[in-house]
């Protein structure tokens, strides 16, 4: 199962209930200090936790404010603070049909979620017209005239019931056809599929499905190694499931080698000592594919004996087993320190590897919770772990991490982010935190680290010349490029060339300066569009000849055959597309007979604008609003995409990487 979404509500600072969707692979979570980024991933962490499991308190984690009150007429022990909800894959199916005894619809959730009072409840849900098709199957109606009638505009499955006894009897008139068996089929094809509409499995299957939800696993600087472990008082902890801070990361390790702190209590330790150090060799190997900050580390393993005072009556008390973890630095002639010395960084990035490493290899869903990672890496190790998050754990394993850093965000999955702000104030503390996407509308301080992240990518490409570099006027240029060009490439088409890198350079007005400084010693191209056209493109051409720049790799999208000639990057979608991205985006709804049609062409811009005037609204709006909706909603987009918008766009691409 994926998890699609995440519903919180009254949980610590989340005050009112927020909605936040998941991606498949990875989901950034910024936000400033204190702003409730530990309480999104917490609050997920005890739906289903895989480690370090924890309970939810009423007293202690309901919102404070409004705990005496809701008390008094709430049962606050049934009340939910968490709900998941995920997506089946095809093993969720197998296995869901052979607990209920009837396969899913192909369109079917489960909802999970947490209670107060401890308990876990889940349910696999979906509507009343998803079923239908599958109910349709299996009774044998083929008649589509059938199916429309019993299906109705019907939102129980009594009444469908109904309808199709009703049509039965109309259709036999006495006679039990083939047809009319067929339909009296449907009532009891509904009922095996009850309980996905109206929910409710019984005991046996309701504990059945709570086995086939992915778990949760958390970690954070607080589970991080100790240098040094006594495996005495570890066996005692873990057989009373008493555990410190460092103890399941540690049991983790030994159990990467086969191994538990009672084994290395015996005669035998010497042998469960190499067991271990194989498994360490492995996890470094791990480690150091993307630890570059010093790759001349190696971890070994130590034991010792230390003596234990008598007892409280004085009796000598045997000696504990103590478990060294040390690195062998041969960058400095093989100096072994305890790893408790080395950076923090490195311990971190150990651990993590050490306590995941019981989740690596299985075939079972985990969804893996980082709260803010390596905030003690260099900025450049933290771009490491950023590469094994998004190229190594997403593909695998969902993944959900909180950062404030700007070396923790890939700008160019913005669409991934969830801005975490806490909008709590003196004057109206019941505001509480409050989930968003990453937009413009997003607080300025949350946002921080992505625009520091782009400010970081464009300073990269401008001044180290890391491949060649397309300049556009602004941000709306930038999305719609990027995701026209992903969905071409991922129908066998012609793209934009990977390494060409776009500069927004904010304004069509500063294309000219940037030819003209940043082409003298890089690789440069310029998107030139809009009702400055002829004019900047005189100034473009003036000084890429002046920078020594290829005239050739100025594209202008107005001299492309049937668009105006100061044609928009708008216009490179048919009249249909764009109108479909602009009414999602905005409140002003135009359709395609609102909009004037002039002799020669004319930008789409313009006549939108045309059209908002007559409908009395200013003629200006948000050109980046329906290039969000894009990313927003690019699936069913491209469902519906004219092949002359993708045509377009192809020939723009293929230009920009001649």
């Amino acid at each position: 199962m994926l998890v699609t979404s995440v519903e919180i509500e009254g949980f610590r600072n989340i005050t009112n209930k927020q909605t936040m969707a998941v991606d498949p692979e990875v989901t950034c979570l910024i936000g400033k200090n204190e702003s409730g980024k530990t309480t999104v991933l917490k609050a997920l962490h005890r739906l289903n936790p895989a480690n370090n499991a924890d309970d939810f308190h009423v007293t202690t984690d309901y919102p404070r404010r409004n705990l005496a009150r809701d008390r008094r007429t709430k049962d606050l022990d049934t009340f939910a603070p968490v709900t998941a909800f995920f997506d089946l894959e095809d093993a969720d199916f197998d296995a869901i049909e052979e607990v209920v005894g009837v396969r899913p619809p192909a369109k079917a959730c489960v909802k999970a979620s947490r209670l107060y009072d401890g308990s876990l409840r889940a349910e696999v849900y979906c509507a009343l017209e998803d079923v239908l098709p599958d109910v349709f199957d299996e009774a044998g109606v083929d008649d589509e005239e059938d199916q429309r009638v019993i299906a109705g505009d019907h939102t129980t499955i009594e009444a469908v019931s109904a309808a199709a006894k009703a049509r039965a009897r109309e259709a036999g008139s006495g006679k039990k056809t083939a047809r009319v068996k067929a339909i009296e089929k449907v009532p009891a094809e509904l009922d095996r599929r009850k309980q996905y509409v109206e929910g409710g499995l019984g005991g046996e299957e309701h504990e059945q499905l709570i086995e086939l939800l992915p778990k949760f696993f958390y970690f954070s600087t607080y589970e991080m190694l100790p240098g040094d472990c006594d495996l005495h008082a570890l066996a005692e902890r873990a057989r009373a499931k008493q555990w410190k801070r460092g103890d399941e990361t540690m049991m983790s390790l030994l159990r990467l080698a086969g191994e538990g702190p009672d084994d290395f209590l015996d005669e035998d330790y010497a042998s469960r000592k190499a067991e271990l150090q194989a498994a360490s060799l492995d996890l470094s190997a791990q480690v150091f594919e993307y630890w570059k900050q010093n790759e001349d580390l190696t971890v070994v393993f130590d034991t010792d004996l230390i003596p234990m005072p008598p007892d409280a009556n004085g009796q000598p008390q045997p000696h504990h087993r103590l478990l060294k973890i040390e690195l062998r630095d041969d960058r400095h002639g093989g100096v072994e320190t305890n790893f408790s010395t080395r950076s923090t960084g490195f311990q971190w990035f150990f651990s993590f590897l050490a306590a995941f490493s019981a989740y690596r290899d299985t075939d079972e869903r985990v969804v893996v919770l980082l709260d803010e990672p390596g905030t003690s890496l260099h900025g450049e190790a933290q771009g490491d772990f950023l590469r094994y998050v998004y190229g190594e754990l997403g593909p695998k394993q969902q993944v959900l991490y909180t950062t404030h850093s700007q070396h923790m965000i890939d700008p160019t999955r913005y669409e991934t982010m969830r801005a975490i702000h806490d909008q709590a104030t003196r004057e109206d503390p019941n505001l509480g935190v409050v989930i968003t996407s990453v937009s413009l509308s997003a607080d300025p301080k949350t946002i921080l680290p992505v625009e520091a992240a782009l400010g970081y990518s464009v300073a990269q490409h401008l001044f180290l010349g890391a491949g060649s570099l397309l300049a556009v006027e602004g941000s709306s240029d930038f999305v719609f490029l990027m995701r026209m060009s992903d969905y071409l490439v991922s129908q066998g088409r012609t793209g934009l060339d990977p390494r060409l890198a776009i500069i927004p350079v904010g304004g069509i007005g500063n294309m000219p300066a940037f030819i003209a400084v940043m082409g003298r010693r890089l690789s440069v191209r310029a998107l030139i569009d809009g009702a400055e056209t002829t004019k900047v493109t005189a100034k473009v051409l003036s000084a890429a000849e002046a920078a020594n720049v290829d005239t050739s790799h100025i594209t202008v999208i107005g001299q492309l055959d049937g668009l105006p000639e100061t044609a928009d990057i708008e216009d490179l979608f048919s009249t249909k597309d764009y109108l479909w991205l602009y009414n999602k985006a905005t409140e002003v709804t135009i359709n395609e007979e609102d909009l004037f049609t002039p002799d020669k062409p004319l930008p789409i811009l313009k006549r939108i604008g045309i059209a908002r005037e007559k409908q009395q609204k200013r003629r200006d709006f948000d050109h980046v609003g329906p290039a969000h909706q894009l990313t927003r909603d690019k699936d069913d987009f491209f469902a519906q995409v004219d092949d002359d918008t993708l045509d377009r766009f192809e020939t723009v691409f293929k230009k920009l990487t001649a």
